[in-house]
């Protein structure tokens, strides 16, 4: 967005408001700028010069000789081209050696086929603007330098950040940011307001809006129009802002445009049948552009119609076929206003995207249409003499859903809480009115209404005018302060803590942490067993079409080339599963996992050797627990190898060797655990960790070997023995041993470490052997146990 140091005097007292004040402070209360151009650069050593004679060039048929009167630069021979008519005693730009245009071209002396030439003709193209004419100058202006002859060509421009004004569209045209320069610097605000005499008992220009994309529609006809060039001014001021001059008409709608912020299109009224119809677009229907490309449009695209054809695409392009021409002699300006939305869909579809979109898709304000339009109506009365044209129709103003202004409640003091500044409430309604807002106080609190062109969707609550309050007083003139807020430490996350805490124990004892998707693909019921899975319904892939029921099942799939690389895994992870919920439609639950992957290796060592860490770190975090065969196994677990982990009652987890049909190497031993970490946390928060003072008396150890049926587990045995005496503080397997020929079927024999001892007294030998026989017979009762030197003395007949 650039804006005309010279368009802006009129609207402000520049009055000591130096450029490069103007552009610092809107830098820091408004937009940010990118730069300022002093356009004087590009036409410094650029004159008009007169061509007082010319002949052919003797060696090149296109090519002229001429000799130009510059005033006090004097007489210069320039050769020139045929590419633009040029008359004798007519005066034309020359570029002297020396100049540097903002084309690129650099001018200085040069010989043509053999002639020497002492500068250049320059059209608007070698001027470095988007017009190819040749400018012509009148005869007063010979030998002046081209920013001497007319003010544009020493014009200052501010270049304004477009990313910075995407929620200001009020800041689309000059008269917006006369508004922001002039509440900044405290300055008188004079925008004039068109003068137009409408003629009397003239008819609307029939007009039929056929969707509600099209917020509303303004237009006026004129006949006698005269379409030519516009003055230098207009075509130097549009070309310095990057807009194409192209003849007074069209001119007249781009500089509306540039000054109101307001969009506006003239169509040729004689190329127009019947009526304007406001209306989507049908599928495929197609039309020409002023770029001359053709489009196809659909049935989301609004168009500007008559009654055979399209006229416009709305808010983005004029068609070809209702151009105004220099052929045109009667002319109908259209300002209106479209949905943001729509606009921007089909400027991206259509791949177009023009100053009139960049501006609609920004959400104007309908209530521009009509000044806008009486301005441009004024500038085209002025520009071919109001003698001449003639408006031909009223101005057509469709607004089927005008809408106004909410009032705003803002309490003085909120402003001063949120913004920390020391400010008046005569300072805060200063400030607002300044920008255009109506304020009123009552009972110590402000009604504020937005003016139209902020309220399309910039300001709505007291915080957006607080925000303004605060810009306009300047952000870099609040003192820094330190929150008075009493700092409190956040509530600790219990669950992360956790982990943390698991992933370093876990680490510490030789596993490493993965992390895999959360996704899988239709075959892992084949690996879970269960068919309910939350479906993805934009997947990345075809192996990633659900959500993950378990972690084993991803672990499993992705370990096959690095177990052949290393031959040994061991890994954990952290992370959730997603489990339909009837009620939830999704449970969403962190789990733990553990996976050793051994080619080669023996299943009960890994699994003994998992269990073992599995419960040095329950003891670790002052868990109790115990392992018990499944009632029902996982799928892909061994049905006789696995066990569930509980913890007081709760079943938590599971350990187990993978189902040799799931093992994804041959010859591999593979033993997984995978365990409810929201639920192991629930039990966490139950144990009440108390110091316990170690005992000073020494302790006393037996060893204990029993025969018993093969089917009792261990942890009965052991849970047997703890209860039978209180002075047992240890029970550990070191030995287990079965043979059917000695011990005979379905018989087994465990060996067990016991270790006695008292918190209160050094033990005695006769309390000790109490408590031992106690144990014994409690084994023999509960389990059939026998010891074994009795078992061997029975089967040995003593």
């Amino acid at each position: 967005m650039k804006l005309s140091f010279n368009w802006l005097q009129p609207f402000i007292e520049t009055n000591g408001l130096a450029p490069e004040m103007i552009g610092e402070k809107l830098t820091l209360h408004t937009a940010e700028l990118e730069e300022i151009v002093y356009v004087r650069d590009f036409f410094q050593h650029v004159y008009a010069g007169k061509l007082i004679s010319s002949v052919p060039h003797p060696t090149a048929k296109k090519l002229h000789i001429g000799k130009f009167d510059l005033g006090t630069q004097g007489v210069k021979q320039i050769v020139f081209g045929s590419r633009h008519e040029v008359k004798k005693e007519m005066v034309y730009p020359i570029a002297l050696p020396g100049a540097k245009l903002k084309s690129g071209i650099k001018i200085k002396v040069t010989e043509i086929q053999d002639v020497k030439s002492d500068g250049m003709i320059v059209d608007n193209n070698e001027l470095g603007f988007k017009n190819s004419n040749l400018v012509m100058f009148d005869e007063k202006d010979m030998g002046k330098e081209l920013p001497e002859i007319c003010p544009e060509y020493r014009d200052i421009l501010f270049d304004i950040d477009n990313k910075s004004l995407t929620h200001r569209p009020d800041l689309m045209g000059h008269r917006g940011f006369s508004r922001e320069i002039t509440a900044i610097f405290n300055k008188k605000l004079v925008l004039p307001e068109p003068v137009v005499v409408l003629p009397k008992d003239q008819k609307n220009f029939p007009v039929d809006i056929k969707t509600d994309k099209c917020r509303r529609f303004c237009a006026i006809g004129f006949r006698n129009v005269k379409v030519k060039p516009a003055n230098c001014k207009v075509q130097v001021r549009l070309e310095n802002l990057g807009i194409k001059a192209i003849s007074n008409v069209v001119d007249i709608t781009n500089w509306t445009m540039l000054e109101f912020g307001q969009p506006m299109h003239a169509f040729d009224a004689d190329k127009i049948s019947g009526k304007i119809i406001v209306r989507m677009a049908r599928d495929g229907e197609k039309v020409r552009a002023l770029d001359d490309i053709e489009y196809s449009l659909t049935k989301d695209d609004i168009v500007i119609a008559d009654e055979e054809k399209i006229l416009s695409i709305a808010g983005i392009m004029g068609g070809r076929d209702s151009a105004v021409t220099f052929d045109t002699r009667n002319v109908v300006f259209e300002s209106a206003n479209f949905d943001p939305l729509t606009v921007r869909k089909t400027s991206q579809y259509l791949g177009l995207r023009s100053e009139s979109s960049m501006r609609f898709e920004k959400s104007l304000d309908p209530y521009m249409c009509r000044p806008a339009l009486l301005s441009a109506t004024e500038l085209l009365l002025q520009s071919n003499g109001e003698d001449e044209i003639k408006i031909t129709t009223g101005i057509t103003d469709v607004f089927p859903h005008p809408s106004k202004p909410d009032v705003i409640e803002l309490c003085p003091q909120k402003v001063r809480t949120y913004s920390g500044i020391v400010i008046s409430d005569d300072e805060i309604t200063q400030k607002l009115k300044s920008l255009g807002f109506s304020v009123s106080v009552e009972n110590n609190k402000l009604y504020v209404i937005p003016p139209s062109y902020r309220a399309t969707k910039d300001i709505s609550i007291a915080e957006d005018l607080i925000e303004e309050i605060v810009r306009l007083h300047g952000f870099f003139d609040i003192a820094p302060m330190l929150p008075a807020l009493s700092i409190k430490p956040p509530k600790p996350n219990l669950l992360r803590n956790m982990e943390w805490e698991i992933k370093e124990f876990i680490s510490a004892n030789g596993y490493m942490e993965i992390l895999g998707y959360s996704f899988v693909n239709e075959k892992d019921s084949g690996f879970t067993g269960s068919d309910e899975y939350i479906k993805i319904t934009n997947p990345l892939s075809e192996e990633h079409t659900s959500l993950r029921r378990s972690l084993i099942s991803n672990q499993v799939k992705n370990i096959e080339s690095e177990l052949r690389t290393h031959g040994r895994l061991d890994f954990f992870e952290f992370g959730k599963v997603f489990i339909p919920n009837s009620k939830t439609f999704i449970d969403e639950i962190l789990h733990f996992s553990l996976l050793t992957a051994i080619i080669g290796g023996n299943e009960n060592d890994i699994f003994y050797t998992q269990k073992d860490h599995l419960s040095l770190l329950f003891d670790h975090l002052g868990l109790s627990y115990e392992f018990q065969p499944h009632t029902v196994p996982l799928y892909y677990a061994h049905p006789s190898k696995s066990a569930q982990i509980i913890i007081n009652n709760i079943i938590i987890g599971t350990i187990g060797v993978l189902h040799p049909s799931c093992v994804p190497e041959k010859n591999t031993a593979l033993v997984f655990s995978e365990i409810n970490a929201e639920q192991l946390l629930e039990e966490l928060k139950k144990v009440d960790k108390k110091y316990k003072k170690i005992s000073p008396f020494p302790s006393v150890h037996r060893d204990l070997s029993i025969v018993l049926n093969e089917r009792t587990l261990i942890a009965d045995i052991q849970s047997t023995a703890q209860q039978s005496s209180e002075m047992l503080k240890e029970i550990v397997l070191f030995d287990e041993y079965s043979d059917s020929e000695k011990l005979g079927p379905g018989l087994k024999n465990l060996a067990f470490h016991l270790k006695f001892q008292s918190d209160k007294k050094t033990l005695e030998e006769q309390a000790i052997e109490t408590s031992y026989h106690a144990i014994v017979k409690a084994l023999e009762k509960n389990h059939n146990a026998r010891l074994r030197i009795e078992f061997d003395q029975e089967k040995s007949g003593h």
